[in-house]
């Protein structure tokens, strides 16, 4: 059915891209060069230059690609300036993504600044993700130990500090270092560096292989490959292969999680977008079932079968009151789903205690529970209700309604944003409901998993929402509207959506795309 939304990739892409840093240092092939590919930076050795010394100025295209198909363009300039007297490194990163969702198109744009001392030590940064009507924007700044962080959106500014190290980098770090010193075969190297999707530091392990043929747009050319590990929040690790040339240049990526590749370009092959749109993320990101699932949101139990490709699905997929996980092997689990209702006894009996923290009652910057807007929303929605569960219900019926347009090319706004602006997908619906649960007192929560889509034989990634009620967080989906779900939403994830949380939750969605396979065993 259309109006089931498999959940924005554009966040998923961004992350993913993120964290290789789009690697988006400067260009050129080993020789022979190709002439447009040519720079004078390759001419140098980065190695024989002292650290303190900056690299020379350099602007770089790269070409993003999923699954062999071209979804856009990045672009990096970094400059050396004078300012009040002092020498400085400016880096500016750019990423235009295009991505086609059953049919539709989402566009998104990012974009990362840095100032850096010569030696590569971090000022200031600041990221703007154009991912819903208006960007947010993050900016920070190295005050002693700390990174002081502070994030707008519509209707909410945020601060928070981080712990920082002289050893800790800015986003380019993973690419500058290999520039002032290329690794050399059988080179073990770590490195610390912001991410600034998630604002922390994480560490980059890359081992340096050896030389090998890589195809690039000008031809084949001998490069040095490197296994990179990087350590997200979350447990996460994203294992991506660099190819370096000897300079140290990064020409080519890839991360195998979603057939991600960043490749070297020119300017103008960068920004050529004829070839665009040739990969669905509704459609061939969807996980196919042998067998349909009749009345699926009807369902009160079922009982599946989950495969996932080189990992054990049950440290993946979460267990709570309406999911029950079982390992049953190294890549195989048992995942059991309950339909939960208040004042019904069913439900996971080996379920934790998971009582509602004060995030999952707060406004934050993506969940503005207290907006004008917001607050009169929900009093509109509910009116005088005051059980719970009967205003949630009702909340569930409103945003249903009230996002008149549900289409597949919003990206991912906030609750504010959805409220002037009431059209979107599966996360607009979950993010209003949930600021307005937590407007009317009730702890509310994003859940992010799977659900089966009528019609289409098939498991789409998804967001819905979980409010706490009589001890329980029991799921809603007001893309449905039908008080409350069955048994056909897989879970693997849930957030409160302040700060990070609101795309670490998206990280298990990284290790089961394309390598997850699930069987129906028993239906009530």
């Amino acid at each position: 059915m259309e109006k089931f939304s498999v959940m924005n990739m554009t966040r998923t892409l961004r992350s993913l891209a993120v964290a290789v840093g789009l690697v988006l240092s400067a260009a050129s092939p080993v020789r022979p060069d190709p002439p447009d590919l040519e720079s004078s930076a390759a001419k140098v050795p980065p190695s024989a230059l002292p650290k303190a010394v900056p690299l020379p100025d350099r602007e770089t295209w790269d070409i993003l690609t999923l699954q062999g198909a071209r979804v856009g363009h990045a672009h990096t300039v970094m400059r050396n300036v004078m300012e009040a007297g002092r020498k400085f490194v400016k880096i500016e990163v750019t990423s235009h993504l295009v991505i086609k969702r059953f049919g539709q198109t989402s566009k998104q744009n990012i974009r990362y600044t840095g100032t850096e001392t010569p030696d590569g030590k971090l000022i200031e940064y600041t990221a703007e993700i154009q991912q819903g009507p208006i960007p947010m924007l993050t900016t920070g700044r190295v005050v002693e130990d700390k990174l002081e962080v502070v994030t707008t959106t519509l209707g909410k500014k945020t601060a928070r500090s981080i712990p920082w190290s002289p050893d800790d980098g800015g986003f380019y770090a993973a690419e500058q270092t290999m520039l002032y010193r290329p690794m050399k075969p059988g080179e073990r190297r770590f490195v610390r560096a912001l991410e600034p999707t998630f604002n922390q530091v994480i560490t980059h392990d890359m081992v340096a292989k050896d030389y090998e043929p890589v195809d690039l747009l000008g031809g084949k050319y001998n490069l040095l490959r490197i296994d990179s590990a990087m350590r997200l929040p979350g447990g996460v690790i994203l294992e991506t292969t660099i190819w370096t040339n000897q300079a140290g240049e990064t020409m080519k990526t890839l991360l195998e999680a979603m057939d991600i590749e960043t490749i070297r370009s020119t300017k103008e092959l960068a920004l050529d977008e004829t070839d665009l749109l040739k990969v669905d993320l509704g459609t061939d990101a969807a996980v196919k079932i042998d067998e349909p699932l009749s009345r699926a949101h009807d369902t009160r139990r079922v009982r599946y079968t989950v495969r996932l490709e080189g990992s054990d699905p049950a440290e993946v997929f979460a267990s709570g009151a309406s999911q029950q996980v079982k390992s049953t092997g190294k890549e195989t689990a048992e995942l059991t789903v309950y339909a939960l209702r208040p004042g019904r006894p069913d439900g996971n009996p080996d379920a934790a205690d998971d009582p509602p923290t004060d995030d999952d009652r707060q406004p934050n910057n993506f969940v503005q529970s207290d907006h004008e807007k917001i607050v009169a929303m929900a009093k509109e929605a509910a009116g005088d209700e005051t059980d719970p569960w009967q205003v949630a219900l009702k909340l569930e019926r409103y945003v249903n309604e009230t996002i008149t347009e549900k289409n597949f090319s919003q990206a991912f706004a906030t609750a504010a944003e959805v409220a002037e602006d009431p059209t979107g997908d599966c996360s607009e619906h979950a993010v209003l409901l949930i600021a307005l649960a937590r407007a009317r007192g009730i702890p509310a929560r994003a859940a992010v998993g799977l659900v089966y889509m009528q019609g289409r034989q098939a498991f789409g990634y998804h967001m819905w929402t979980e409010v706490y009620v009589q001890r329980r967080w029991i799921p809603l989906d007001a893309t449905l509207a039908q008080g409350g779900i069955g048994a056909a939403h897989l879970k693997l994830a849930h957030s409160n959506l302040k700060g990070a949380s609101a795309y670490t939750s998206f990280l298990p969605v990284m290790r089961v795309i394309g390598r997850l396979k699930v069987e129906i065993d028993e239906v009530e």
